[in-house]
């Protein structure tokens, strides 16, 4: 038996992430780009954002997170994903009542994927 969070299922789940983003048609972010988006996220304030992870079909809720959990390759211990790598983000979204000024902003530091959508505005790392 498979105890939960045990390496085998670590590196279980590791193997699926894998074979998902190698089924994508394209990548579109890097770690650096998603550091650019947290960071531009935070300065605006713009609250809590929709985050969905490759290979998890929830979509959580939770806010943009602070300057010292952006770590280099991976998110540090916060909500929705403790210590989790830039390449299993799907997709983050800030909803449609708060993305004013959110294009702009992101313009100003970067070109990134940003799809809107009813819900709001869609920072994408794929496309499937």
């Amino acid at each position: 038996m498979v105890a939960w969070g045990d390496e085998a299922d670590r590196q279980e789940k590791q193997r699926r992430v894998d074979a998902a983003v190698a089924r994508a048609t394209a990548s579109h972010m890097s770690n650096t780009k998603w550091r650019k988006v947290f960071a531009a996220l935070l300065e605006l304030g713009v609250g809590p954002v929709r985050w969905k992870f490759v290979g998890d079909d929830h979509v959580f809720v939770q806010s943009v997170p602070p300057a010292h959990a952006v770590l280099e390759r991976m998110l540090g211990d916060v909500l929705p994903y403790p210590y989790g790598q830039y390449r299993e983000i799907e997709w983050v979204e800030v909803p449609a009542a708060r993305a004013a000024g959110v294009i702009e902003a992101l313009a100003a530091v970067g070109q990134f994927p940003v799809r809107q959508c009813d819900t709001g505005l869609r920072v994408v790392g794929y496309t499937w």
